[in-house]
C-alpha cells in the first residue's frame, strides 16, 4: 500500500472554507481507481492540515494526481488564495506489514 502525506497552511479565518473546498477534492479521490482511504487531519499546529492518502500503488496515486493538478485544482483557484501546500514537509512511503 502506498501512502502520501501532504501538508497545508491556511489563512486565519479560512478553516471552514478550506475544509469545505477540500471535501470536493476528497470526493474525487474516493472515486479514483486504486484509492483505499484518505483523511484530512486538522493538526494541533495552528492553521495547518495534513492530507493522508492510501493507495493500492504509486501508479494509482500518480494517475489521480494528473487529474488533481490538471483539472481539479485549476477549477478551484480560490483554494490557492487562502491556503498553501507546505512542500518541504510532504512525504510518501509504503505501509510496513
Amino acid at each position: 500500500m502506498f501512502v502520501d502525506l501532504s501538508f497545508f497552511e491556511v489563512e486565519e479565518g479560512k478553516r471552514e472554507v478550506f475544509e469545505h473546498d477540500f471535501a470536493g477534492i476528497a470526493a474525487h479521490a474516493r472515486e479514483a481507481e486504486g484509492f483505499i482511504s484518505a483523511e484530512l487531519v486538522r493538526l494541533d499546529e495552528e492553521l495547518r492540515y495534513c492530507w493522508v492518502e492510501r493507495w493500492r500503488s504509486r501508479e494509482d496515486h500518480n494517475r489521480f494526481n494528473q487529474l488533481l493538478f490538471g483539472l481539479l485544482l485549476p477549477e478551484r483557484p480560490d483554494l490557492a488564495r487562502y491556503s498553501r501546500r507546505l512542500t518541504e514537509r510532504d512525504a510518501e512511503g509504503y505501509v510496513v506489514e
